[in-house]
């Protein structure tokens, strides 16, 4: 029952990514992003990793994919034109990576990594808010997270009423 979810939360991702570099209009891609988050947050309960699974789901699914809804809404018409030379460049860049992944599927370096989730499945919410506010371990990262996170927020604030100004 765990490899046919895995197989269809993977399939659902690689779907859902598929259908967001495909789609013709930007309105449809970033509901195809719903579609591959959504598989991803899968893989993650699947993999037995329940908080990352939810803060997937909370976070990229609930907010920043609303987020690019309401970018893609206030974008005029006019700066979402494409030409085939704007595109040439970041699709050979992207044939790259994914060479990279084939070559590895290719030589059978999966099975490597399917004797990690055979174990059982632990909380992982409680380990990863200790590690979060532990000294040893993350505490100042995450704290310097915050604080850009703040200056960001303060930046788009004055950059937003900078605007109403002029």
């Amino acid at each position: 029952m765990e490899n046919l979810s895995f197989v269809l939360f993977g399939g659902m991702a690689l779907a859902g990514s598929m259908l967001v570099a495909l789609m013709p209009k930007l309105v449809h891609s970033a509901f195809a992003l719903v579609l591959a988050l959504t598989g991803i947050a899968g893989l993650y309960w699947t993999l037995g990793a329940d908080f990352l699974g939810a803060v997937q789901l909370l976070v990229y699914v609930g907010g920043i994919t609303i987020l690019f809804i309401f970018g893609i809404m206030l974008t005029p018409k006019d700066a979402t034109r494409w030409t085939l030379p704007s595109l040439l460049i970041p699709g050979l860049i992207a044939v790259v990576p994914v060479g990279v992944m084939l070559t590895l599927a290719w030589q059978g370096l999966a099975p490597t990594f399917a004797g990690a989730a055979t174990g059982t499945a632990l909380p992982t919410a409680s380990r990863i808010g200790e590690a979060f506010l532990s000294r040893e371990q993350y505490l100042i990262p995450f704290e310097l997270a915050s604080l850009v996170l703040l200056a960001a927020l303060v930046g788009s604030v004055y950059l937003a009423r900078r605007r109403r100004e002029a």
